[in-house]
């Protein structure tokens, strides 16, 4: 049984990949939040958030910009409110490594333990709310995946009963 954490993300700006459809697209996006992340003093936890778009099925991809980001210096990507709210949160392997057989089990995991709170529910998308989906990020260091250690939080949008 999974650890899982409550979290709330806070109303933020973030800058946004777009639908990443190809290979190319996906790399550009890593290029650029890379570099801009490793201008950045002092930050210790990762600022991207990764999920797949149900309605238009596709994966995007979310980057939360420092509170004093310069946004006129951001050209190439929309900046758009990074989807806040509730999130239950557990950690599993980085779907790469085990074709999401972990993340897939974690998530089940997580959406039973919602279900059967008492406190939560399952955020469900619909007119005139934001759209949630399923978001991940990958917290462990880069340079160890080629070691098969590659840890990602998977986040699922909840919403207070």
């Amino acid at each position: 049984m999974q650890t899982i954490r409550i979290i709330e993300i806070p109303k933020m700006k973030a800058v946004f990949s777009g639908p990443l459809s190809s290979k190319e697209a996906f790399e550009k996006f890593v290029k650029w939040f890379s570099q801009y992340h490793a201008s950045l003093k002092c930050q210790l936890f990762p600022r991207d958030f990764m999920w797949y778009n149900e309605r238009l099925n596709v994966q995007e991809w979310f980057y939360a910009l420092p509170s004093d980001a310069d946004l006129s210096q951001i050209t190439d990507y929309e900046i758009v409110d990074l989807p806040s709210g509730l999130y239950a949160v557990a950690s599993c392997l980085n779907a790469d490594l085990d074709r999401a057989e972990d993340w897939l089990n974690t998530r089940e995991e997580i959406i039973s333990w919602v279900n059967a709170s008492d406190k939560f529910d399952l955020y469900v998308n619909g007119e005139g709310k934001a759209e949630r989906y399923p978001m991940f990020h990958i917290v462990s260091p880069g340079w160890m995946m080629p070691k098969g250690i590659s840890i990602e939080d998977l986040y699922v949008p909840i919403v207070e009963r």
